[in-house]
């Protein structure tokens, strides 16, 4: 190898230093890169350690959140501290070793999978269940249960999620986020239980109602009923003030129990509407005989304002319509002093059978402020405190407007001006009857150009008869007083167009309308006017009487309504003839009662004032009367004899009504006895059981002798009425005099209602005061003894019968502590009995200290009324069926035990069994009703 030269070397040399440059300087080049990827790397991974500690915090901090995400095979890859929280499992014992289907259950995966299906007989298990989820787009939670570790199945409101590959965008797993439900069920449970309870608690104060009513309208029937007899009988004028205030008093009562009642059946959703045919005219009837008598004796003019295209037939229910406007008319003639009341009837709308009426009562009463208006038709609403203390009621008539008005499809309001009076409004949707009233074609017609002249005073009335006549296509003239009634008719004369008829109210200024009459009578040229008729509120008998003097052809009482005055015309001007026209000789009419003078009747009720009321106000239309206690003495007494119809009551001890009736119906001879429902029972439905049953009429208690009449007229077979009956009836006996005055006054005990419950019978009321003394003088001790050795069933042994004897001698306060603690052991709560049982020792207490106070008990004997002993009574049978009776009156702790008692001993004395009815007696006499019912029964197994 040859040399090189110098130059060479350094030519090397140089591209080695350029190289090496380049070198170098591609090394700083990369060393830069590096560096600067290097930094780059380490701020992603910064970040990427941020996020998953941001995630991770955010995972731990939803402690009541869990979040589970699986791959597509449901193994678990995130479990996050709420999962942990909620299900119990730790994240190392789920993440990689658990399927998320550990925590589901079996039958909610194949129900889910059943509904997800797209085919019908297809279903889809397991992880397809949470694909078809996600496939369907199902994001929203829905409702699952997770299986905690403990076993216990936890409901939870979840959603399901897919989760995609960053990259590819492929689903490579899903995400579970589920919420505890636990709160919200428990929260729903508990509404779900305080909805039961409301309706329970709703349903008892229906139930509770519907007793209230029964055991409210009893006495109510014996208040009513006794002070209708009494007014019957001669009275001085402070007697007869008191009866009629006590019978107003009682009217008003029984008003506000119906109020309560509708107001109660309506809250409850229980009124239900009728759909029957009615007519308006005898809804608007029933409303003129009621409130019209009340305006009559305030002065006021009453009226109706009726439009003629309405059709009077209809279909809805014309008690509930009746009622409204009962209301509203009631309270315009409550409120107002003097002017009128007027009901008018409009027609709203009509569409085909359906049609709206509008309805307003009108009155020029005490009118209300602006800001009393909207509160009106509130529960319990006045307008004002002044109001309720001057006019009585208790605000609960309007709010049942307002709720009917709305069942009947329309709506109520009020329009008024202070001092001017008010105009109460409301709809009502009806439909109209197949069978229209065409009765003016049918019945005869009017003839042609008919003039008529109307005489009143009053604008408003003299309006409605004008509107009434021109329906009637006659031509209408009107006068203010008389005078000017007979300038119009002397003017008529002359022109030679007299009039047809005049309509004349009675009481008018200057010349009433009585001595407008008999001046137009007395004028030859006016005494043929066809007819005169005589138009007035006030239907006094004086206005009759005159009436008919002067020759007036009808006597119409207003409010009055276009049939009304048709058939008064047609009777007087027309070619047909009516039967029962209004004449001035036949319009005042008593009731028709002879066609069942003279009927047999077999009254069945519990109650001895019920029984004493009716039976009066049957023997009053001569009805002869037999009566039973229960339903088995009414089987009885028609097994006996025959009777024309059985007046029947629902609720009685041994056999009720209802089961009396349908024993009766399976017996072929008695599917025609007429079996009428007369009871307390006035709750929505009662009627239905009564006619379900096989009664054929319901009236409810207290008795209303005109819908007593009514029904028995309806009811009483047409025919020829024996008058001739033999049968004795046994006068009542007198009642015990009275020496309440002669007692201490004894805290704890009301005299008078004591003597009340025990029918007045003052020497009876005095033994039992001297009994219940001697029997319980220990009874605070006892029951502190019993308390102290947990003698419980001691305890309500002596609360039952201090309950049923204390009631007897007016100890209310003691009868109600001595039923609380009865009511709780009972049941079997002991804890509460005792909490009970102090206030029941210390009325115990309180009662016999006030009983020390009485004086000494004197040695006599009660007297007993001499008993009538009906023949068919001697027999051991009959025995028997009394004694069965007082087992029945002992079992109930009634003091009619002692009475009965004394009916048995006579059948039974010299029978040889004198040393039993001893016993027996003696037990009644020391109040042992439980151990004289035990004796009383073996008598009967004896006798029997």
């Amino acid at each position: 190898m040859t040399g090189k030269s110098k130059k060479e070397l350094q030519m090397e040399i140089d591209m080695l230093r350029s190289e090496l440059k380049v070198a170098r300087e591609a090394a700083e080049i990369t060393s830069e890169f590096v560096v600067k990827q290097f930094e780059q790397t380490e701020r992603m991974l910064h970040r990427a350690q941020m996020a998953d500690a941001e995630r991770q915090a955010v995972l731990d901090a939803a402690t009541q959140l869990s979040i589970i995400a699986t791959n597509l095979d449901g193994t678990i890859q995130l479990f996050s501290k709420g999962a942990a929280t909620l299900l119990g499992y730790h994240p190392d014992e789920m993440v990689g070793k658990h399927n998320i289907l550990s925590l589901h259950l079996s039958e909610e995966l194949d129900h889910y999978g059943k509904e997800m299906s797209a085919l019908p007989e297809s279903d889809l298990h397991n992880m397809k269940v949470f694909d078809q989820f996600v496939k369907q787009k199902h994001s929203r939670a829905r409702e699952w249960i997770y299986v905690c570790k403990d076993g216990h199945h936890l409901p939870v409101s979840l959603s399901i999620t897919s989760l995609s590959d960053p990259g590819g965008g492929s689903k490579v797993g899903y995400l579970f986020t589920a919420m505890d439900m636990t709160l919200q069920k428990q929260m729903e449970r508990e509404l779900i239980h305080s909805k039961e309870l409301a309706e329970s608690a709703n349903t008892s104060k229906g139930d509770f109602l519907a007793r209230m009513s029964h055991e409210i309208r009893t006495p109510m029937n014996g208040i009513i009923g006794m002070t209708s007899l009494l007014q019957k009988t001669p009275l001085i004028p402070k007697q007869s003030d008191y009866v009629d205030k006590v019978l107003l008093s009682a009217n008003t009562l029984l008003n506000l129990i119906n109020d309560i009642l509708d107001f109660s059946k309506i809250d409850a959703g229980k009124l239900h509407l009728e759909e029957v045919p009615f007519s308006l005219e005898d809804v608007l009837g029933n409303i003129a005989n009621v409130v019209g008598m009340q305006a009559e004796e305030k002065g006021l003019e009453f009226l109706f304002h009726v439009d003629p295209q309405i059709n009077y037939c209809l279909i809805g229910d014309p008690l509930r319509l009746g009622q409204v406007l009962m209301n509203l008319a009631g309270n315009a003639v409550k409120f107002t002093e003097q002017g009128e009341i007027v009901i008018s009837v409009l027609l709203e709308d009509l569409q085909k059978d359906e049609l709206t009426l509008q309805f307003s009562v009108r009155d020029t009463g005490i009118g209300l402020q602006k800001d009393q208006v909207p509160g009106l038709f509130s529960a319990f609403s006045q307008a004002d405190d002044s109001i309720t203390r001057k006019y009585g009621g208790t605000g609960l008539g309007l709010a049942i407007c307002k709720q009917l008005a709305e069942m009947m499809g329309g709506r109520i309001w009020a329009v008024s001006e202070p001092g001017q009076g008010s105009d109460f409004f409301f709809t009502t949707k009806l439909r109209i009857s197949a069978k229209k009233k065409n009765q003016r074609s049918r019945r005869g017609k009017l003839p042609e150009g008919l003039r008529a002249l109307v005489v009143d005073d009053n604008k408003t009335a003299r309006d409605v008869l004008v509107s009434i006549l021109t329906s009637l296509n006659i031509t209408v003239d009107t006068a203010v007083d008389g005078q000017s009634a007979i300038k119009l008719l002397n003017e008529a004369m002359e022109q030679g167009v007299a009039y047809d008829v005049v309509l004349l109210d009675w009481i008018m200024p200057g010349i009433d309308g009585i001595e407008t009459a008999r001046r137009i009578k007395s004028h030859t040229s006016h005494a043929k006017i066809p007819a005169m008729l005589m138009v007035t509120a006030n239907g006094r008998e004086e206005a009759y009487v005159e009436a008919a003097n002067v020759g007036m052809d009808a006597f119409l009482l207003k409010p009055v309504y276009a049939s009304v005055i048709y058939d008064t015309l047609l009777e007087n001007l027309g070619t047909g003839t009516i039967s029962g026209t209004r004449k001035i000789k036949d319009t005042k009419q008593d009731v028709d009662l002879e066609k069942i003078q003279g009927a047999h009747i077999l009254l069945v009720d519990d109650n001895s004032i019920n029984r004493q009321v009716a039976t009066e106000f049957l023997e009053d239309v001569g009805i002869t009367v037999k009566t039973a206690a229960n339903g088995k003495e009414c089987l009885a007494a028609l097994s006996r004899e025959q009777f024309d119809l059985v007046l029947m009551d629902i609720q009685m001890p041994d056999m009720d009504g209802l089961e009396a009736t349908r024993r009766i119906r399976q017996e072929s001879r008695y599917m025609d006895l007429p079996i009428i429902a007369m009871t307390a029972h006035a709750m929505s439905g009662d009627r239905e059981k009564s006619i379900a049953a096989g009664m054929n009429e319901h009236i409810t208690k207290p008795i209303d002798p005109d819908i007593l009449y009514r029904a028995l007229r309806q009811w009483i077979p047409a025919k020829q009425l024996d008058q001739q009956d033999s049968r004795i009836i046994v006068p009542l006996a007198p009642a015990e005099e009275n020496h309440l005055d002669a007692l201490p006054i004894m805290p704890g005990i009301n005299q008078e209602q004591a003597l009340k419950v025990l029918n007045g019978k003052y020497q009876l009321f005095l033994t039992m005061l001297y009994d219940f003394q001697k029997s319980y003088s220990t009874l605070p001790t006892l029951l502190r003894e019993f308390s102290r050795t947990n003698r419980w069933d001691r305890i309500q042994e002596y609360a039952h019968t201090v309950k049923g004897v204390s009631g007897y001698i007016g100890a209310a306060s003691l009868l109600k502590k001595a039923e609380a603690v009865e009511h709780a052991l009972k049941k079997g709560q002991s804890e509460e009995a005792a909490v009970l049982l102090i206030p029941f020792i210390d009325e115990a207490d309180r009662v016999l200290s006030s009983l020390s106070l009485l004086p000494a008990k004197e040695e006599c004997a009660v007297s007993q009324p001499d008993e009538v002993v009906p023949v068919e009574q001697a027999d051991m049978q009959q025995q028997g069926k009394l004694l069965q009776q007082l087992i029945n009156h002992l079992q109930q702790g009634e003091v009619a035990a002692e009475e009965q008692f004394g009916e048995i001993k006579k059948g039974l004395s010299g029978r040889g069994m004198d040393k039993q009815l001893q016993a027996l007696a003696q037990l009644i006499e020391d109040i042992e009703y439980e151990q004289a019912a035990e004796s009383a029964r073996e008598l009967l197994t004896l006798i029997q």
